[in-house]
This record gives structure tokens, sequence and C-alpha cells, in this order.
């Protein structure tokens, strides 16, 4: 019988971002993030340390919230063809509920070395990400979309994984 479940292996070096999250928690109110690519896989997300502690995500909670998230991009891009620009436009999007509210960013293009590409993606940089970040209904909206900003500018550099070339072989005279 198959696992269709990916393994930590299969997922590769993509959580090893969650680093570069962590320092939302820092922000009053937030109560976790992740990022993830626009087929909703998870990427990376601040990982909630025990079942006792209000901050981070469980991987469940994980899993559903990178659906969730992916399908705000896909609802920004449907958008996008009939206004004008592109999901990459999207520069914060948000969800109020009277419990929580949910920010989301696009996070760039690309994803981490060693992340499994989803069907028909053969070039990491062919793979959108978005950032998404869970927040308590109290917290500052200004303070939250200004560290996602900043955090988006700084991650580029993270996911995009240069293309990987042929290697030539010497018995071929090239």
């Amino acid at each position: 019988m198959m696992n269709d479940k990916p393994t930590p292996q299969q997922q590769g070096a993509s959580l090893d971002l969650e680093w570069l999250l962590t320092p939302l928690l820092n922000v009053p109110g937030v109560i976790g993030a992740l990022l993830a690519a626009q087929d909703g896989l998870k990427l990376a997300y601040t990982r909630r340390p025990s079942q006792f502690a209000d901050q981070g995500l469980d991987d469940e909670t994980a899993d559903r919230m990178a659906s969730v998230i992916s399908g705000m991009y896909a609802l920004t891009n449907g958008m996008a063809d009939l206004a004008g620009g592109s999901a990459r436009d999207l520069q914060l999007g948000l969800i109020k509920h009277k419990d929580w509210t949910l920010f989301v960013a696009s996070a760039g293009t690309g994803v981490p070395e060693g992340t499994p590409l989803g069907l028909g993606r053969n070039k990491p940089e062919e793979v959108e990400c978005t950032l998404g970040v869970l927040t308590r209904p109290t917290a500052d909206e200004g303070a939250i979309g200004h560290e996602m900003q900043l955090l988006v500018k700084g991650m580029d550099r993270h996911l995009r994984t240069p293309t990987r070339q042929p290697a030539v072989d010497p018995a071929d005279g090239q």
C-alpha cells in the first residue's frame, strides 16, 4: 500500500525556512505564519512547540492553512484576470473574522532547493509562493502588514533556486 503523505525527506529543505517566519511571532497578536506554494503545498510554518503553547501551528492546521492561502492566491489571480494585473501583484489581502484575522501576501517565485515540484512544473522559478499570517482580532493590522512586507522583501533570495544546467559529457566533444 502506498502512503501519499510526503515524508520530511520528500519535503526536503523547505521546512528549514521556519527561521524566516519565526520573527513574525514577536508581533503582538500573531498566532502563526506559513509559506505555501500556489498548489497548496506548505513550504514552511511556525511550529507550535507544545499542545499548551498559544503560538505556532500544528502540522494539520498548517496543511489546511496552506490550502486556504493558496485558494486566496487563486481568487486574486481570478480577479486580476478581470481587472488587470496578476496575482504576483498581491500586496496584502485579509479576511477578518470575529475570532481571528488572516493576512495573505505574495511571497515571490521559486521554492527552496529540495522541494518537490507539483505536476506540470519543471522549474522552481515557475512556482509562485504565498505568505499567510493568522492573528487574533486585536492584532495591529498595520504592524502585521509592515512586518510581512519586510519579510517578503528578504525572502526572495531564499526561494530562488538556480535553474540546473545539464552536465556536459566530455565524451561528447563539447
